[in-house]
Formats: C-alpha cells, structure tokens, sequence
C-alpha cells in the first residue's frame, strides 16, 4: 500500500508534469486531482513530465473535495507556516515514519494545495494531522513539485528500507587472509628499507598504518593493485 496524493485546483501544467515526474523518481502510484484549473494532459505538462505522463492518463480527477477524500481513513495536510486551528503539526521525516506504520491497514491521503495560496484552513481543519517540511522560516514557500519530491524521497527512506550497497564489480571484499599477507609484504620491505629508523618506535608506527589499510574497505583487486605500486616503487630504488 502507498499514500494517495491529492493536488487540490492545480493551476499550471508544468508544476503538475513535475509533480508526475517526481511520484515516478520515488514509485509512486496514486495521484487524485481536485478541480485543475488547466489541462492535466497538457503537452507542458507531459513535456515535464519526462517520461511519467502515465501518471497523468492514471490519475482520477474529481470535482470536489469530499468526493475525492470519501474512502480516505487518514488524512494529511500541508502547509509552509503555523495556521490559527488547534491541529499537530507534524515534521516530515515523523510524519513519514507515522504514515509507513499505518499504511497497511489504513488508506492514507495527502492534501496538497493551489500553486499560489497553499491550502486554507477550512480544508486543514478536516485533516487528522498537518505535515511540515523543516524549512529557513524567513522563506518557507515551496513550489508544488519540490514539496511533492521532497514527501516522495521520505516515503521512500520509509519504506525501502535503504541500506549502504557497496558495489564492487568483477572483484569482491578482501579476505582476511589476503590483507594479512598483503600486511605481511609491506613489513618486511619496510623493515628491509630502514623504515622505523627507531626501532622502539615500530610497534606504534607499525599500528598506525596497520589501522590505515583496515579501516578501507578493500577488494582483492585493492591489494593487487596496491602490491603493483609497491614492486615499481621498489625496481625505481634499484635502478
């Protein structure tokens, strides 16, 4: 299950393409339209769209509200600034978390409002909580397009479960085994080179670089190609 995103009397067909565009960058389905003010298949908005125009021939549009809200359980405001209603605001990322919780057992909209005046406080009283992006105070208003990315990208943390993807091509992670030959190696032609000068200073000095190559992340291809370095460094010294 996914939010449901509700723009209410969109008035231009580029922030409407680019809200498409933005829903299709986080997967995003469910795109309900109230009373646009232009044509939501305009060739501006499929132009912005970029690709996402699917998201526009998708989309239900309604002529009112309630209409669009009826089979809503849960609904969310937005808005860039605190109204005069007794509502919980909430910040994003909260709300985003909130919402990945719920989502399974509750249809869940998100009210967006017109271009110019945002949504007034007759529509935000009807909504269960208020989402607010963090935002500078001193200039809070965001384009229609740029909030919806910006819900997107956090829906998406929510429920992707994003973790770190370390990428390593042909080649895989060292063993071990092969980064304790490798360190094996590199002492014995620093000790062959007079490297510690002190001899008492080795065991620090030694640590340290021990903890430099094992705080890296290092492929097997790492360390061949690391060894290669070493073995011309070292014919240079005997030429």
């Amino acid at each position: 299950m996914q939010p449901i995103f509700i723009l209410i009397r969109p008035q231009l067909p580029e922030n409407i393409g680019a809200v498409a565009r933005a829903m299709a960058n986080f997967d995003l389905h469910h795109l309900r339209i109230v009373q646009p003010i232009c044509n939501i298949q305009d060739e501006k908005a499929i132009a912005t769209a970029a690709g996402a125009d699917y998201l526009l021939f998708q989309a239900t549009v309604f002529e009112t509200i309630d209409a669009a809200t009826a089979d809503i359980q849960w609904l969310y405001g937005t808005c860039a600034t605190k109204r005069h209603i007794i509502k919980e605001y909430v910040p994003l990322p909260l709300a985003m978390q909130e919402i990945a919780q719920k989502v399974e057992q509750t249809k869940i909209g998100l009210l967006f409002g017109p271009e110019r005046t945002g949504l007034d406080n007759e529509i935000l009283s009807r909504c269960h909580r208020i989402i607010q992006i963090p935002v500078n105070p001193d200039f809070s208003s965001l384009n229609l397009a740029q909030a919806l990315i910006l819900m997107g990208y956090e829906w998406f943390k929510q429920s992707k479960n994003l973790k770190i993807d370390f990428e390593c091509g042909e080649t895989y992670p060292a063993t071990q085994s092969s980064l304790a030959r490798f360190l094996m190696d590199l002492e014995h032609d620093l000790d062959h080179t007079n490297y510690w000068r002190e001899s008492h200073k080795k065991p620090i000095m030694w640590q340290n670089l021990q903890n430099i190559f094992t705080r890296l992340q290092l492929t097997e291809q790492d360390l061949r190609s690391l060894r290669g370095v070493f073995q011309s460094l070292k014919r240079i010294k005997k030429r």
